[in-house]
């Protein structure tokens, strides 16, 4: 064999190697890639899979906070109004919660949020509170055989050497009360909420009545307590009873109406 057959011999052989490995490295880059795309459909199945419990729980979080109340028993039907009311009040078209001998009213749905106790001032005091003098300005005013003082939004009566607030008694008058003030309709009838109490305005004086029942507030003072109602909790103050709710994304509470649990009379409804 001479020199040119021999070179054309090594120029073959090295061609065949070089296309070999060509080969072989095309192969491998097709199972890199396809190893790749594997595990890239591997993190986003993963990635999907996690959205879609994050989705889920979101929805079993949600429902636990929008959960209406489910009364134990279905004793009323619905359209309920008290005897008392007059028509202009609506009808709770919603069964009440029963609980401890008690019937829970309300014209919204319970929605459960933390209770942060409002401040209204530094002159205002919670039931209970003790001072040993008041200002001058403080009002005097003599209401079913018991005497007591009125400031800035408070009911005081005189007690061991000073005075003591007390809860608003209902029926007596005052000229005014304090700014900050909320004014709330209900049945047709305005009222006017400061401080845990109601008041109605009669073109003179404001009047303390009892709290309206269905009336919605966004703030109640330091004193309320919370107790839980049939796995509800709801707010107390002054033996009003409040019921968390939500209004246009805004917590908020209702004043419930409580009756005796008793089967209801004709013409109740």
């Amino acid at each position: 064999m001479n020199i040119k057959q021999k070179v054309t011999k090594l120029f073959t052989a090295l061609a065949v190697v070089l296309a070999f490995g060509s080969i072989t490295a095309s192969a491998q880059d097709r199972r890199d890639r396809d190893n790749n795309r594997g595990e890239i459909r591997k993190q986003q199945r993963q990635q999907s899979q996690q959205f879609n419990r994050a989705q889920m729980n979101r929805a079993q979080v949600n429902r636990g906070q929008y959960r209406s109340p489910a009364p134990q028993r279905m004793a009323n039907n619905p359209g309920y109004r008290p005897r008392s009311w007059t028509t202009t009040r609506p009808s709770y078209y919603r069964p009440p919660v029963i609980y401890g001998g008690k019937r829970f009213y309300t014209y919204n749905d319970y929605y459960p949020h933390p209770f942060v106790s409002f401040s209204y001032g530094p002159r205002w005091h919670p039931v209970g509170f003790f001072l040993r003098a008041l200002v001058g300005t403080a009002i005097l005013i003599d209401l079913n055989n018991r005497s007591y003082r009125y400031s800035d939004g408070v009911f005081y009566e005189p007690y061991n050497n000073g005075y003591r607030v007390v809860p608003p008694p209902p029926g007596a008058y005052v000229p005014s009360i304090p700014q900050g003030y909320q004014q709330v309709s209900v049945g047709g009838q305005n009222y006017y909420y400061f401080g845990g109490a109601f008041f109605i305005f009669d073109g003179n004086n404001y009047q303390v009545v009892e709290a309206p029942a269905g009336a919605v507030v966004y703030n109640l003072p330091r004193g309320a307590t919370q107790e839980m109602i049939d796995n509800f909790l709801y707010v107390q103050y002054n033996g009003t009873y409040y019921q968390p709710i939500q209004i246009n994304g805004q917590d908020a509470y209702e004043v419930v109406q409580r009756e005796p649990d008793n089967q209801p009379q004709p013409g109740q409804y």
